[in-house]
């Protein structure tokens, strides 16, 4: 949201804050940026969960992995990661973004909702396990991928004209 925003938006922000309060949710808040902050966990990792709410009754959300890629990894990563994307355009959600933050390190999933009137705040629910399944569906696939090492040898004449590559596990 900006400064702009109405009492109404200001308003239904600060409901779903005490909603989720209410369901012992640890929150770390920017209230100047309708924004919030949380860690979530399945049984193989925990990762950060923020949620950004704007002016044009949308909000964004965002997973963003506590493991960091590798920064040999990065570039090779992030190539994949833009594949996946072109491929997936055709889901029916197609805001839906997987990426590398290239500053943090890190994986992320990022999708996009409308906020609705809901009394139950259902529509917030829905878009975060959407986004945490888009997130799990990828997490430790990336992982494990970013872990790999690529070595290239040299070329001679008694290894074929194209570079050898090695992969390291």
């Amino acid at each position: 949201m900006s400064l702009a925003a109405s009492d109404r938006d200001i308003e239904g922000f600060n409901e779903l804050i005490r909603e989720l309060k209410h369901r012992d949710w640890d929150l770390l808040l920017n209230r100047e940026e309708f924004a919030f902050i949380t860690a979530v966990a399945n049984e193989h990792e925990k990762w950060e969960l923020e949620v950004q709410f704007h002016d044009d009754s949308r909000f964004t959300t965002k997973s963003r992995s506590r493991w960091i890629v590798k920064d040999d990894s990065l570039n090779r990563i992030e190539s994949i990661i833009d594949r996946l994307n072109f491929y997936e355009n055709n889901d029916s959600n197609d805001n839906t973004i997987w990426k590398i933050d290239k500053k943090l390190r890190s994986f992320e999933t990022i999708t996009e909702a409308k906020v609705t009137d809901d009394v139950d705040f259902s529509y917030f629910f829905d878009a975060v396990d959407e986004n945490m399944n888009y997130y799990q569906s990828l997490s430790d696939t990336v992982r494990k991928a970013s872990t790999i090492g690529f070595e290239y040898s040299d070329y001679t004449k008694e290894k074929s004209i194209n570079p050898q590559r090695i992969v390291k596990n």
